[in-house]
């Protein structure tokens, strides 16, 4: 069968605030080395598809910005989100453009804006994952072998016993959701979950049949959206219908409802980056245990990460905090609190200060 993947580069990046911001987020960032996260995404599966069966998925305020830092896209492999609406809606218009290409594909989703270390042992999970998809009507994930007992992830469950062949490949059991500490130590200790990547890999007839089943009401705006696919009318019909489509995670609308799911088993030195204070993991620290980026000095500082854009950054006796100065914004915010970020962003939208967004 013929393999597609699909790149999802949407979302507005509010936890990385106010590095991230509305016109630039996240995964179109330089968090790591000197590309950003959606053309490491990319050259990282290069050598995997052919460049004309990758797609990536974007909105459309950042459409210009994704032609910018993936020139070697074809022009028709971006497809254009109007409005964000969740995993679910971005993944099943993808499905319809691959399968209006050529019905009876395997496709394989992931993330722009994650870490990967392991380029090697990524791809041969991937490989993996797309083999079993492409031979049998199963859904495939990605399952990370945790290192350590983490509250910010949904995790997932394995049978005992491992299919056949390499890389180990199990059953699913169940999906669990983010756990609490006490939880997540306990996972952590049973050896069987995985975290939850955001992976997949399933044929395109299989996805939208599940579609059709669990989520009708996408399958019918989907439905009326591919009538339009490859014609002029194509981006006016996406605008115009896919605004009003439920909201839902293909997790939770899809994965945690359906039985024939299979996990391959990833340890490739992953994180989804969902936060400063996972982004300052990715960094070697100072003998005072800092992340330092940018003009400097500190007396009596453990344990932060520090992150100038422009301007000096000076503390006195302070820890584990995260101080970022991006632009015209300065975040101070203990580490503990970094998910709460979007809460924060939201706050300054509620106040109309969409000037610092």
């Amino acid at each position: 069968m013929t393999r597609y993947a699909v790149i999802m580069a949407g979302g507005s990046g509010e936890r990385f605030w106010p590095w991230s911001r509305s016109h630039l987020p996240k995964q179109f960032l330089n968090l790591l080395g000197e590309s950003s996260l959606v053309q490491q995404a990319y050259e990282r599966i290069i050598n995997l598809f052919d460049t004309q069966n990758i797609l990536v998925v974007t909105g459309k305020e950042h459409a210009a910005l994704a032609r910018e830092q993936l020139p070697s896209l074809p022009q028709g492999n971006l497809i254009i989100e109007p409005q964000g609406r969740n995993t679910a809606p971005c993944i099943g218009l993808a499905a319809m453009h691959i399968r209006k290409r050529e019905p009876g594909a395997t496709m394989l989703v992931f993330p722009a804006d994650h870490l990967v270390q392991g380029q090697a042992e990524f791809l041969r999970c991937l490989e993996r994952g797309i083999q079993l998809a492409s031979t049998a009507e199963v859904l495939v994930t990605i399952g990370i072998v945790p290192t350590r007992p983490e509250t910010g992830y949904g995790y997932i469950e394995r049978e005992k016993d491992a299919l056949p062949g390499t890389p180990l490949t199990f059953k699913v059991r169940q999906f669990v959701e983010k756990p609490t500490t006490n939880i997540a130590l306990a996972y952590l200790r049973a050896g069987r979950y995985f975290w939850n990547s955001g992976i997949f890999a399933w044929q395109t007839d299989l996805i939208l049949k599940k579609i059709e089943q669990q989520l009708p009401e996408l399958y019918r705006g989907l439905t009326a959206i591919a009538g339009h696919i490859g014609s002029d009318g194509e981006q006016e019909a996406v605008d115009s219908i896919f605004p009003s489509l439920p909201s839902i995670s293909i997790d939770y609308g899809i994965m945690e409802k359906s039985q024939e799911i299979l996990v391959v088993q990833g340890d490739f030195g992953w994180d989804d980056l969902g936060s400063w204070a996972a982004l300052a993991a990715c960094f070697p620290k100072d003998q005072h245990k800092n992340v330092i980026k940018g003009e400097y000095v500190g007396i009596d500082t453990t344990d932060c990460l520090i992150y100038g854009q422009g301007l000096l950054i000076a503390t006195l006796g302070v820890q584990d905090l995260v101080i970022v100065q991006a632009g015209n914004a300065v975040l101070v915010c203990a580490k503990e609190r970094t998910q709460d970020i979007k809460k924060l962003v939201q706050s300054l939208k509620d106040q109309g200060l969409g000037r610092y967004l």
